[in-house]
């Protein structure tokens, strides 16, 4: 049968194993970069949420309020009493908590921003996982400023 094109069943049992062992090679790097990269997820989107009560605030001319529990690992954007927003850092990552790099933690368990952008006192929120692999802040300036950091293990930078 000249001409008929095709792979042989040996040739395709060869590529499938050689496709299995790269497979076994590669899935537990990804597995390890994994938790980092839920954890940079939590903390960009805490960091988001954070600029948004600060721009609702001026938007509605009212105080909004970002409180954090620490014990059921949640934040939640508050405008006159009335939850707009409640996420669950569980959500990313079972093991994501408001932890910080030795003893830092949350400076303040809500932060408030007034009507023009400002708060009446400065807060830090600090993010890590269980194998603490990397750790995140979210720091606002008594002026309003957020500020999203890394922890580069001797200090933080932007």
């Amino acid at each position: 049968m000249a001409g008929r094109s095709g792979f042989t069943l040996i040739e395709l049992i060869v590529t499938m194993g050689i496709f299995a062992v790269l497979v076994s090679i590669a899935v537990p790097g990804f597995s390890t970069w994994i938790p980092g990269f839920k954890l940079k997820g939590a903390a960009r989107d805490v960091y988001s949420n954070v600029q948004m009560a600060k721009l609702e605030a001026i938007k509605q001319s009212k105080n909004c309020t970002v409180t954090t529990d620490k014990n059921a690992k949640t934040y939640s954007l508050v405008v006159n009493g009335t939850a707009i927003k409640t996420v669950l850092l569980a959500g990313y990552d079972s093991s994501i908590t408001f932890d910080g790099q030795a003893t830092s933690e949350i400076t303040s368990a809500s932060i408030t921003f007034t009507s023009r952008g400002m708060v009446s006192a400065s807060g830090k929120i600090y993010l890590t996982n269980a194998r603490n692999s990397a750790y995140y802040l979210i720091e606002i300036s008594s002026a309003g400023s957020i500020t999203l950091k890394k922890w580069n293990g001797t200090a933080w930078s932007n």
